[in-house]
């Protein structure tokens, strides 16, 4: 069965809903077929929404949300939608992964919402197949699952198995199963139910930063910012980035003060410390680690940099949160 081929019959989904994942992520993945119901007057698509334990789950922003089933105790539908945020591998244990592994075959396809790609990996289903995640995690899950092509798109389809980057992805993808569904007229209806007029493809990348109309007004900047973000490890001069976008220093400094109001030496260091920043606070990498992934020669200078951008030390940031570094 290709879910993403033309038909007049109604898609079932199960949405498979764990705990401290995004609320974003869940509205951009139910309310788009919602919304193609009300459009047709018909049912498009027939969901539910499964947790683990058939009882209500916490989304990270505290609200709950209800389960109409525990998962396993439904007979298998069209399509089962994995949506997973934070802690996934202790949401998802061995007994859920050993359970998802067994009963994965039985649906036409399979997906997985920002950290669900995760979910779907760790049962041995994106073996051999092409699959992104969330941009801060892309390094992290290519090193976990070798057997996996893993793609910076922002949301990848591989035969019957389908991953986003993230909640924004999510809506795109499903404005593209509903494109193929239900034909491109169909689906611009639903989008502007949202008001959506920038639907993006699958093959783009990730941006680490929101760039938002930037790309309209001021392509330069947003390729110097990709160039920046391609390479936090190894930091690149600013006159080897002006080159590489045809525009002189001069001109680069002040497009970046014009529209940023910051240097584009200070903005490619902001990018750096941002990002060790998130590794400090939301991964157990050592020091030296996030400082070599961040582009820092030694950790003394990396320590140094944090306390003055942040106003601790790197081990003093952690402790908010409770965060072991790996050894």
């Amino acid at each position: 069965m290709n879910i993403f081929s033309f038909s007049d019959q109604p898609l079932t989904v199960s949405l498979l809903v764990l705990p401290e994942c995004s609320m974003l992520s869940v509205a951009c993945t139910l309310d788009p077929m919602r919304a193609a119901n009300r459009i047709a007057r018909k049912t498009v698509f027939d969901w539910e929404i499964v947790t683990l334990d058939g009882l209500p789950v916490t989304l990270t922003c505290g609200l709950p949300v209800s389960a109409d089933l525990k998962f396993g105790d439904t007979a298998p539908r069209d399509v089962l939608i994995i949506i997973a945020g934070y802690n996934s591998e202790i949401h998802a244990g061995k007994k859920t992964i050993a359970q998802l592994a067994k009963i994965a075959p039985l649906y036409g396809g399979v997906g997985g919402i920002e950290a669900g790609s995760w979910v779907m990996a760790r049962a041995g289903l994106l073996k051999g197949h092409r699959a992104t995640t969330h941009w801060e995690d892309l390094e992290d899950f290519a090193a976990r699952f070798p057997d996996t092509d893993v793609l910076p798109d922002r949301f990848v389809i591989d035969r019957r198995c389908f991953t986003t980057g993230g909640a924004s992805p999510a809506f795109d993808l499903m404005l593209a199963l509903i494109r193929a569904r239900k034909g491109v007229p169909f689906a611009m209806e639903v989008a502007s139910v949202f008001i959506y007029d920038d639907a993006r493809l699958s093959t783009e990348a990730q941006s680490f930063v929101s760039l938002g109309r930037l790309n309209t007004f001021s392509p330069k900047i947003v390729a110097a910012i990709k160039i920046m973000e391609g390479q936090l490890d190894t930091p690149l001069a600013v006159t080897r980035i002006a080159r590489q976008i045809n525009v002189s220093v001069r001109t680069l400094e002040t497009m970046f003060q014009s529209a940023l109001e910051i240097s584009p030496g200070k903005y490619y260091r902001h990018l750096r410390l941002e990002r060790a920043r998130r590794y400090l606070l939301e991964t157990g990498l050592s020091l030296q680690d996030i400082a070599i992934r961040t582009g820092f020669t030694s950790s003394s200078a990396f320590s140094r940099a944090i306390k003055t951008r942040f106003g601790a030390a790197p081990n003093e940031l952690r402790k908010k949160t409770g965060r072991i570094a790996s050894s």
